[in-house]
Order: C-alpha cells, then structure tokens, then sequence
C-alpha cells in the first residue's frame, strides 16, 4: 500500500519528535532522581551521626557498666522510635566489639545486614544502597532501601558499631510519580506540536504540491493556465516560478505551432487557388481558341444565312414557306447567341470600367426581366436600401452578371417563389446578395457550377456557360462569388472592391 507524501513526513515527525521529548523528559527524572537520592542519603547520614552521638553522650553520663548498658539502651530505642516515626527507618542493630548484636530491631521481612571490612578494618562509616526505580511498569517491585553502618568513637562506648536501614520507596514513588506527569506531557506537548508541524507541512508544502499535481494534470489534458503567485518556502515559490515559466515556453511554443500550421493551410488554399486558377486558364485557352474558330468558321457562313434568310422572306408570300423561313431564322439567331456566349467567355474584359452604382444596375435588371415577363410568378424582395456605391466595372458587364444570376435563381424556383435581394457592407468591399428559395443544391455541385459548361438544368434548357463568364466578370474587376446553399435556397454574393466610401441603410437577407 502506498502512502501519500503528507503521511510518511507526519509519521516521521511524531516518531523523531516523540522520541525527542520521551528522551529528554526521562533524562530529567534521571537528573532529578540522582538529586533527590543523594539529599535522602545526606539526611540518612545525618540522622545516623545524630544517632551516634546520643548514644556517646549516654555512655559518658552513666557511672557503671551495667548502668551504662540499661540506660543507653533505654535511650537508643527511644531516640529511634522518635525517628522512626518522623522517617523512614526500616530497622537498626547495635554490635559490641565483637561483632555480637547488644540490641536489634527490624520493621519488615527484609535481608539481614552485612558488615563491611571497611568499618571494622579502617574504622569509616559504611553504605550499602538496594535502589531500584523500576522505569518500566512491568518490571517486578522492589524494596529500596540503604544501609548505613557507623563506628563508635570513644572507648567506653557500650557498643562498637550501629547500623540504621531507611527505606527509599517514598523516593521511588515520587520517581514514578514523575515519570507519569512526564509521559502526560510528551503525550500532550507531542500531540499539539505534531497537528502543528502537520498542519505547517500541509500549508507550506503538501497544498502547493496537490496544486502544482492539479495544474500538471490539466496541462496533460491540453490548458495552459499558469499557477496563481504562491506563498510559502523559497523553494516552493521557485517551483511555482518555474512552471509558469514552463507554461509560458508551451504557450509560445503553441502559438507558433498553431501560427505555422495557420501558415500552412494558407499556402495549401492557395496552392489550391492557384491550381484551380490554372485549370480554369487552361479551359478559358481551350474555350477562347474553340470560341475564335467557331467565329470565323461559323461566323461567317452564319452571317450569309442570316442573310439569305431574309432575302427569301421577302420575296416569299406563301404562308407556310414564311412560316418555314421563320423557324430557320429563329434557330440561327440561337447559334449565333451561342457564338456570342462563347466570345464573351474568352474575352470578359471588353467595355470601358468607369464607376458604376451595381444597386442601380441591379434594379434596372429587375425591371427589364419584369418588362419582358421573364419575372412572371417570381417576387422580388429589395431590401438594399438607400445605398451609395460605385465600383469599377462596365456597366453592360455588371448587368449581363445580375441577368445570369437573377435567371438562374428563377430557374431554381421553377418560375414562382420570391428572390430576395440585400447588401452588405464590410470594409472597403460591396457585397450583393441573391437569394432564392429553391431547394438548394450539393456541396459537391457548388465546387463545380463555376466551371464551363456544367450544368444543373435539364438538358436544352442550359448549356453552363453564364455562371463561367459571371466569375470571369467579377474576377478580372477585382471581386469574387460565393455561394451558400441549403434546404431552404441558395445565396450568391458578389463581392466587389468599393471606389472611395459607401454609405448605406442595408438588411440582410
């Protein structure tokens, strides 16, 4: 099982700090303890040279022996029932010179005394310490206690040596007593210094550290949000430092990548521009060499068709022939409108630019198509507005565009519905839009109506050169088509460079 970073520090700062305190706090009942054993060893001393002099002080006093024997009796267990009831004394013995026991007494079932040689040898007075602080509880409980031997030193003394035993457990206990009070403190004083550290080590290190996980990982899923300025330790402030200065190399990084790959797509569409732009030159070359063959080697006969034609109307009176003549007339009139399309394709650019309103132009179309009840059926909705525009286009150009654009949204209709039309402004562009409400056409077929003689029409009713000669139009003044279809009908907006400024009150469709 893996443990978190805030759990091993905190366990390692209990363990060391309560080992620390349970240190230190045994190490002052040792002291302490020390302290107090030697002031009980002085006022046992003290108590035994009292001891020894009474008894002096009582050989002197008495005027025979077998006086001196019963009254320094008498008076040394007087003098030690007085002290044994004010101390510790657990028993005393009194030795003659030849170490026989004068007079004795012992309080408990305790081990009898020893002589030490260096009493009877070199005439000091002796210790003998049975001392036991038991630290720990289950230790087994022992009788602590000293024994203390004195020699006499005057001659005529009763006895030669006395020998007191005081015990030590009131000491011992206020040792344990101690230790107790000490184990409470290291107990609480560790606690609270423990939630303590704990609580400065979440603070100062694990908190930073979860935040800096967190801000790591939503780097990993792809944000590049820099860290909010961090308090704390240096080194947490540095890291913090750090990875924003990270963030803001992967933020650059990114912009670069993302301004290259932006970079890239450009050159691609317009690699792709300029591929189409050469396809289409190519099929203009094809279509201009075809268009000035058809001219001279159609042309011309045409013309002397057209010609005889009419010689042969009139002379002719016969109904039927006229009738006849009529029809011929009618068929060579759509070959030689064919041969025009087909001219002006090759060449869009004849005619003089001069500034022209295209919203004028525009609405003149709409009349003419009306007057010629080519509008039948078809509603148009103008909300162009009061608009003041000129660009630069002939005007005969400009209006063979709106004728071709305005036919095919009636045709998309099938000659009833309601073209909507409306300009935009952006910049120093003009933009004309043409909606119709037909039913759309395919992404597919809207990379394709541009190019010459494609068609959506049924076959006779189009031969797909007027939306071809539009965008040649519109390209070589500057501007360009788009178109927008959908469910709900199809938008062909004509962009146009703007000459000086417009100004317009214009709605969209």
């Amino acid at each position: 099982m893996r443990t978190g970073l805030r759990t091993e520090i905190a366990v390692s700062i209990c363990l060391l700090l309560g080992a620390a305190l349970m240190f230190a706090g045994f190490l002052l009942v040792k002291l302490t303890e020390q302290e107090l054993l030697e002031q009980r060893l002085q006022h046992a001393r003290a108590t035994a040279a009292l001891v020894v002099t009474l008894l002096q002080q009582t050989t002197v006093l008495a005027q025979d022996a077998v006086a001196r024997d019963v009254d320094s009796y008498a008076s040394i267990s007087t003098v030690v029932a007085m002290l044994q009831k004010q101390s510790d004394l657990l028993g005393w013995r009194l030795l003659d010179s030849r170490q026989q026991v004068l007079a004795s007494m012992m309080v408990a079932d305790l081990p009898p005394f020893e002589i030490s040689p260096v009493v009877t040898v070199y005439n000091e007075p002796s210790e003998v310490l049975n001392y036991s602080s038991r630290l720990l509880p289950w230790q087994a409980k022992k009788v602590s206690y000293v024994d203390l031997s004195i020699a006499a030193d005057s001659d005529d003394s009763i006895g030669s040596l006395l020998q007191l035993r005081f015990s030590l457990q009131s000491l011992v206990e206020r040792i344990h007593r101690a230790q107790r009070l000490i184990l409470i403190y290291v107990v609480a004083y560790g606690l609270v210094l423990c939630l303590f550290g704990i609580y400065l080590l979440h603070r100062n290190l694990v908190q930073p550290i979860r935040r800096l996980q967190q801000a790591t990982a939503e780097v990993a899923a792809g944000s590049l949000v820099p860290l909010a300025a961090a308090d704390g330790p240096v080194e947490i402030v540095d890291l913090s430092n750090s990875y924003n200065q990270m963030i803001d190399a992967l933020q650059k990084s990114r912009t670069e990548t993302e301004t290259h790959i932006c970079s890239l797509e450009s050159a691609n569409l317009s690699l792709e521009q300029a591929r189409d732009q050469l396809v289409r030159s190519e099929k203009m070359a094809t279509v201009g060499h075809l268009a000035a063959g058809m001219a001279h080697e159609i042309g011309n006969p045409l013309a002397a068709l057209v010609g005889y034609l009419g010689l042969l109307e009139a002379d002719q009176r016969d109904c039927l022939q006229k009738d006849l003549i009529e029809r011929c007339q009618t068929e060579t009139g759509r070959i030689d409108k064919l041969i025009r399309e087909l001219l002006d394709y090759a060449a869009p650019g004849s005619g003089e630019a001069v500034p022209v309103d295209p919203v004028a132009v525009l609405r003149e179309t709409v009349t003419m198509l009306q007057h010629q009840g080519m509008f039948d059926g078809v509603v148009v909705d103008d909300r162009c507005g009061q608009v003041t525009a000129q660009v630069l286009l002939d005007s005969h150009r400009l209006q063979q565009v709106w004728v071709n654009l305005l036919l095919n949204a009636r045709d998309a209709m099938d000659g009833t519905g309601t073209v909507h039309l409306a300009t935009e402004i952006n910049g120093d562009r003009f933009a004309v839009l043409i909606n119709d409400e037909g039913p759309g056409i395919t992404a597919a077929q809207v990379g394709k109506i541009f190019e010459p003689f494609y068609t959506t029409k049924d076959p006779g009713k189009g031969r797909g050169l007027g939306l071809a000669v539009c965008q040649r139009i519109i390209d070589a003044a500057g501007g360009r088509i788009e178109v927008r279809s959908g469910t709900s009908g199809t938008i062909f907006s004509v962009c146009l460079p703007l000459v000086g400024t417009a100004h317009s009150e214009t709605r969209d469709v």
